[in-house]
């Protein structure tokens, strides 16, 4: 076998004051005597830059040379959203300002404790330089260090670092003249002329200095660039910090890690993760535990290796004290992301929070630095892992050829048009969910780096509440339904065209009536409105009943949908599968267009699955994408649903082999088979409260029978021919 390749396992350790310094030598050699190879130390602008010209790393270089007498790794976060005292006092007027003016002043936070939060406003040039000047300075020291594994950029990204996350239009940033000068240039670069301008916006500007960026709900195309341009700035913010670094450091690799849409979002945080995975080596993020951030972190990652930076296993402030944390949850913290392939994982944090809010939460010891259950327990499973390593590091995860869009431009457009993003986020999401439970391997794709050689690799392409599209991105899509793809859509496809911002006069809009072989006559909202100045908010708490259709036209099985309800045409053609039980228009219908297919659903249904995983929801889906369209996943389970398998596996000298994963999402035992496309000859149980049986290894396929407790996971190595 080749040599071990490297899985960090371990902790945050230091987020400067604490812990403090005489606790730092018990610490260390515990942790290494637990089996863990790795720590996370926090380089905080203000506290390593106390003034102009005083750069101190001491505590930083003192930790990385304890680390390295115990044989722990290093990864250096730097921390740039806790700007110096100095620095406010020199650049005053560096502060962001949100859209209804108010400008955030530094200040201390919860998970700042030191001050200095949110930092300066992205566009003010002379802050990049000064952060330009201690990212070099910390490079210089602490660069060569031989503890050091990964510089790790970014800490979360966001642009106010929580302060104004909360969605509202009055707290976006940021409308400094810095920024709304450099969103003229961002502008004149995208559009070249002030006529496309107008033209895409709608307006009669006579030069690019009359432009005004957004502040509350209007129209829509506005929006979309306004909020583009200040993701984009965090993201030219981070391949600014991977230059600097790399100018000088070229021996170790650099990373940032984020949270998750829908905690993040391109409103408020400007976080946009496959934007900022793409100059990375490595990427990772935060809340990784769940099989929806696992997914997003993987896609996003476009094949680069991924990390869980940040478990959050003992949330937890001075108000509301943790729960502790409990051997079958641990493992879902961690096997869930390593089912699909993220080998990495760094618990926040090692010892409890005593500064703040914080305290006395997190702590994966007692308050005193002695040993938990959990700490003994995280060391086991640590161990497992590591046993497994060399295969683990070389074993992939096989794709079912299903994707979602993940469309950051109707994200925006959803917040512009609803003033919330649950139609957007519970469409993704409850799309990721019901493709989750029916055992696919879920990919997603970006709509700003969709083409033809992405699409490519997917049979099918699911799109949630597709609002918002341009006509570049359905001239891919078209062209790859023509030659065999299968395209599932919900309702108002293109209703809004990114071209002008206008609403299009036929929907499906961009040509797509023909493929769908529908046309949108009526759609029925939820809620009305009963005047102009009456306020209502469109939300999804009222179930539309569906009723999938048999052959005889008699109604089968139940689903939900939720919003809206929309009548339509339907050509002769065209099959339709689902009807809505109010009334029974056409609610679910199939298409043939050239070698492929168009499926429409005339409800957010996604949204509805994520707020109630219907049974008969996942029953209709299974009939049609595996009988039907001939889509079977991977792993396939037999038996009661509730249960999820994974597989990694790997082919190497001569012999092959694979792990399995098996966990069961429902809140009762269940006992499944699971099947696989390969055959093997033995399968042995990772943990000792684990059971499973290989039933049959014949022919081309192999059978696992496992019984699983209500949330419990286990994992199962399973080989064909001799291991060395």
């Amino acid at each position: 076998m080749k040599e071990k390749s490297f899985i960090p396992f371990g902790f945050q350790y230091y987020r400067s004051p604490t812990p403090y310094r005489d606790q730092w030598a018990m610490d260390l050699e515990r942790i290494s005597l637990n089996g863990f190879n790795c720590i996370k130390l926090w380089v905080q602008w203000r506290d390593c830059h106390p003034s102009e010209n005083t750069f101190i790393f001491d505590d930083i270089a003192d930790l990385m040379d304890l680390a390295e007498s115990h044989r722990l790794k290093v990864v250096l976060n730097v921390i740039f959203d806790v700007a110096p005292v100095w620095f406010y006092k020199k650049y005053p007027n560096s502060l962001m300002e949100t859209a209804d003016g108010t400008v955030l002043k530094p200040q201390a936070l919860s998970y700042r404790q030191i001050g200095g939060a949110p930092g300066p406003c992205y566009h003010h040039e002379p802050a990049q330089r000064e952060k330009d000047r201690f990212l070099m300075e910390a490079v210089k020291k602490l660069g060569g260090h031989s503890a050091l594994w990964v510089w790790d950029l970014w800490n979360e990204p966001e642009l106010t670092t929580g302060i104004k996350r909360k969605l509202a239009f009055e707290n976006q940033v940021c409308y400094c003249d810095h920024s709304l000068q450099a969103f003229a240039v961002w502008l004149h670069k995208k559009y070249e002329s002030i006529d496309a301008l107008n033209l895409k916006w709608q307006r009669r500007y006579g030069d690019w200095s009359e432009v005004e960026p957004p502040r509350g709900q209007a129209i829509y195309n506005d929006m979309v660039d306004w909020r583009l341009f200040m993701s984009d700035a965090l993201t030219e913010d981070l391949k600014r910090r991977i230059q600097v670094v790399k100018a000088l450091d070229t021996e170790h690799p650099v990373m940032v890690h984020t949270v998750p849409s829908p905690i993040f979002n391109l409103i408020t945080a400007g976080s946009d993760d496959f934007m900022l995975a793409e100059p990375c080596d490595l990427f990772g993020n935060s809340l990784g535990s769940s099989a929806w951030s696992a997914d997003l972190l993987l896609s996003a990652a476009g094949g680069k290796p991924v990390i869980n930076s940040e478990i959050h296993a003992l949330p937890g402030t001075t108000a509301l004290k943790p729960r502790k944390l409990n051997w079958t949850e641990l493992k879902r913290h961690v096997l869930i992301p390593l089912s699909r392939g993220i080998l990495g994982y760094l618990f926040w944090q090692y010892r409890p929070e005593t500064l703040g809010h914080e305290a006395p939460a997190w702590g994966s010891t007692y308050m005193d630095g002695s040993e938990t259950p959990w700490l003994k327990e995280m060391a086991a499973l640590n161990s497992t892992i590591q046993l497994h390593g060399d295969r683990l590091t070389e074993s992939t995860r096989p794709s079912d050829g299903i994707a979602i869009l993940f469309s950051s431009e109707n994200q925006i457009a959803n917040f512009a048009a609803y003033a919330h993003l649950d139609t957007y986020n519970d469409s993704v999401q409850g799309m990721h969910h019901l493709l989750h439970d029916l055992n696919y391997k879920v990919e997603f794709v970006h709509d700003r780096l969709l083409n033809k050689e992405t699409l490519a690799r997917f049979r099918c392409l699911w799109m949630p509440y597709p609002l918002y599209l341009n006509r570049d991105l359905c001239k891919i899509i078209r062209e790859w339904v023509a030659n065999g793809g299968i395209l599932l859509a919900e309702n108002s496809f293109g209703a809004l065209q990114a071209e002008d911002g206008t609403h299009s006069p036929i929907v499906p809009g961009y040509g797509f009536d023909e493929i769908f072989g529908v046309r949108e006559t009526w759609i029925h909202s939820v809620e009305h409105l009963d005047h102009s100045y009456h306020e209502v908010i469109a939300e999804s708490r009222i179930a539309i009943p569906i009723a999938s259709l048999t052959a005889s036209g008699t109604s089968d099985v139940t689903l939900e949908g939720s919003y809206y309800k929309t009548d339509i045409t339907v050509r002769s053609d065209v099959d339709v599968l689902a009807a809505f039980a109010e009334d029974g228009m056409a609610a679910i219908t199939c298409a043939d267009y050239g070698r492929g297919k168009a499926v429409w659903i005339g409800s957010l249904l996604a949204a509805a699955y994520e707020r109630n995983p219907l049974n008969g929801t996942r029953t209709f889906f299974r009939e049609l994408l595996q009988t039907k369209f001939g889509l079977t996943p991977y792993v396939t389970i037999e038996g009661e649903d509730g249960v999820r398998g994974d597989v990694l596996s790997w082919e190497a000298e001569g012999t092959s082999g694979c792990f399995v994963f098996a966990s069961n999402w429902s809140d009762s035992d269940r006992e499944v088979r699971i099947r696989l496309p390969k055959p093997y000859s033995a399968a042995a149980c990772w943990f000792a409260d684990g059971e499973g049986t290989l039933e049959s290894s014949g022919g081309a396929e192999s059978c696992l029978r496992v019984r699983l407790a209500p949330g419990d996971i286990q994992v199962f190595t399973m080989c064909a021919g001799i291991e060395e």
